[in-house]
């Protein structure tokens, strides 16, 4: 057996791993069950995290990423939480003509799972399956802020990219500012990512409290007044609520 093929059968015995009754295992977990030296099995999951077939969650363990919801939407697509939430998004949209995106977190990024357009449509840099720091617009910063403080703590720890004028880099000023976002329940963002766009967002959490994902608006600052924003939020919050709900 080549080397090649030898790597594909211990990557794919890595993901056999997964079931209804092992959701999380570690990586001393893995490298036991797929028989590799320690070096190995952590290049495996090295390369299986940065691809999105593995995510590292706050046990510190490891579970299926990001990349099987968009296999799963192909497989079950009425059971995923793009297909739940998209008839949700789409009635927003109808009734504020703008952008409305859902997103999830993946380890130090958030990932827009779903996007519908609005007919006026602004720019935006987020596009679907794009990837995008947690630091920085409404639709990552809502993730970043219900994920809690020790996901903050390692994620301040980096210095913060700046894409414009608005965004925040400061550690410090972050951290007030995540707590203020979490305490108010939403998030509202100007021009921190694309300069003349605005954005509003709120969490989807489950039964538990937990969050699940990120529900948000985006247009152009001229159209989201402060009248507006607030009619955005009150249909977010509500769409939120149904999306969790349909979920449980």
């Amino acid at each position: 057996m080549s080397v090649n093929s030898s790597t594909a059968t211990k990557v794919l015995d890595i993901l056999l791993l997964f079931d209804e009754t092992r959701p999380e295992i570690s990586s001393d977990a893995i490298g036991e069950a797929i028989q590799t030296p320690r070096s190995s099995t952590y290049r495996y999951i090295r390369t299986l995290t940065s691809k999105g077939f593995l995510e590292k969650g706050e046990s510190g363990k490891y579970r299926l990423g990001p990349v099987f919801l968009q296999f799963g939407n192909l497989i079950y697509g009425e059971q995923t939480l793009g297909r739940i939430a998209l008839p949700v998004m789409t009635a927003i949209r109808d009734k504020m003509n703008e952008t409305v995106l859902l997103t999830r977190r993946f380890n130090h990024f958030s990932v827009c799972m779903e996007r519908v357009e609005g007919q006026q449509a602004v720019r935006i840099t987020f596009k679907l399956g794009h990837t995008q720091p947690l630091h920085a617009g409404a639709s990552s910063k809502i993730l970043l802020a219900f994920a809690g403080k020790p996901v903050w703590d390692v994620y301040l720890s980096q210095p913060l990219e700046k894409f414009t004028v608005n965004t925040i880099t400061d550690p410090d000023a972050m951290r007030e500012h995540l707590k203020q976002i979490r305490k108010q329940g939403f998030c509202i963002s100007d021009g921190e990512v694309d300069i003349g766009a605005k954005a509003v967002a709120v969490p989807i959490l489950n039964n538990k409290k937990q969050l699940v994902a990120g529900l948000s608006t985006a247009g152009p600052a001229f159209r989201m007044t402060g009248e507006t924003i607030s009619r955005h939020l009150e249909l977010l919050r509500a769409g939120a609520a149904e999306i969790a709900e349909k979920l449980r």
